[in-house]
């Protein structure tokens, strides 16, 4: 039967190495004759400092809470990128990660009882669910839709609800216009005055964390976009007398390559600093980045498939529809039990050659259900690194993980 074997190690490894990166990013601290903010003595960054190395990846991402390395929260969308929602739940609490970003309310509910922080990315929840799920609102029609629901919502004990408000810093997809800002601000106010809501997180989404070139400008222009509203959100708890709530705007790649967070220190404001950064692939061992990035990650996921059959087939048998793969000498060949019906991209005619991790070709064309190979072995693994598999189908390994059935057992191996 196939399977999906995810190495605890690799994740393990995976995690640590970017804590590890994120604290060299920095690698500062406070110069003694600067004066920091009155609301962080100097001797709460210096103890912060020291702690570091037994807990930079630790996710406590509270919102009076200062930090001086943005804490790792592990991105867990679309069935933890395929990998399998509870089985990388299970890994991630292994791993000290307590804060987590998944797709809908479905995903977040699944995991409501083992995480201490939950946010959705898509789709609304309930007025009434639970204090550890947050609703991002990420434009301001939503906004104004929230105010009017918990306005016709007869009042429960759940609330306030907590919510975490994405801003459009450049990619121009989903947050809210800097010019809407105040708008935004004024419907926050008087939601957080009558009770109905927690402002958890101000956030954004950095588009060009993988890019160089002309579009590496692109990149710090957001981040100084994101700096900006930061500053705005300051204002306006100061304001309210609020906590901040926690900033994060950046994904795997931007967070191994920016440099605005020691910028910050460098400034002694702490408080402008990224709270969390959003870990998603690169915690799955992969990053698509066009810039080198000095770390080595480890792929979690790997596929094995079982035997079906075996034929003893002679030079010029046919195998599959069509006959379009030609056997080439005497030799065993044999189906295993998963195909594009498992969520694996169809191999047809007339394309690039595909291969197993142990080198046996995948012959075209796919089934449904099964493939053939030249082999006669009980199982086989097809990937253990999808990067093969992106290539030949001009895509990146995103793709291929998602995809993937979840109707595949997956497995922890240690």
């Amino acid at each position: 039967m196939a399977q999906i074997r995810l190495d605890s190690k690799a994740f393990c490894h995976n995690i640590n190495a970017i804590a590890q990166a994120l604290k060299n990013n920095i690698n500062f601290i406070p110069n003694s004759t600067k004066q920091l903010p009155k609301s962080t003595p100097k001797s709460t960054a210096e103890s912060t400092l020291e702690s570091l190395a037994k807990s930079s990846h630790k996710s406590t991402p509270e919102p009076t809470a200062k930090s001086i390395l943005p804490q790792i929260a592990l991105v867990m969308k679309d069935n933890a990128y395929g990998h399998g929602l509870l089985q990388i739940a299970q890994l991630a609490k292994e791993n000290d990660i307590d804060c987590v970003f998944v797709k809908n309310y479905d995903e977040a509910l699944a995991l409501q009882g083992i995480f201490s922080h939950i946010t959705i990315l898509y789709g609304e929840a309930p007025l009434d669910c639970p204090s550890n799920i947050y609703r991002s609102i990420a434009s301001l029609e939503s906004l104004k839709k929230l105010e009017k629901d918990l306005q016709d919502f007869p009042k429960k004990k759940n609330l306030p609800l907590g919510i975490e408000l994405k801003c459009n810093i450049g990619m121009n997809r989903n947050g809210i216009q800097k010019s809407d800002l105040d708008k935004a601000f004024e419907i926050l106010a008087r939601l957080i005055r009558e009770g109905e809501i927690r402002l958890i997180g101000i956030f954004a989404h950095n588009g060009y964390g993988d890019n160089g070139g002309e579009e590496a400008l692109d990149f710090a222009k957001s981040q100084a976009n994101f700096y900006e509203i930061k500053r705005q959100v300051m204002d306006f708890c100061n304001t309210l007398q609020i906590p901040l709530p926690r900033f994060h705007s950046l994904s795997t790649t931007g967070a191994l390559r920016n440099k605005t967070q020691k910028s910050s220190l460098e400034k002694c404001e702490l408080e402008l600093c990224d709270t969390i950064v959003r870990i998603g692939i690169g915690a799955y061992g992969y990053h698509t980045a066009e810039i080198p990035l000095e770390i080595h990650l480890k792929p979690v996921l790997s596929l094995w498939a079982s035997k079906i059959a075996t034929q003893n087939l002679h030079k010029g048998d046919k195998i599959g529809y069509g006959g379009v793969s030609v056997v080439g000498k005497d030799s065993a060949f044999s189906t295993y039990d998963v195909g594009y019906g498992d969520g694996l991209f169809r191999l047809g005619k007339d394309m690039p050659k595909l291969h197993c991790a142990s080198g046996e070709e995948i012959l075209p064309v796919m089934s449904m259900d099964c493939f053939s190979c030249e082999s006669e072995r009980d199982e086989i693994c097809v990937f253990s690194d999808v990067g093969e598999f992106a290539r030949v189908f001009g895509t990146i390994p995103y793709v291929i993980l998602t995809h993937l059935s979840p109707f595949i057992p997956r497995v922890i191996t240690r």
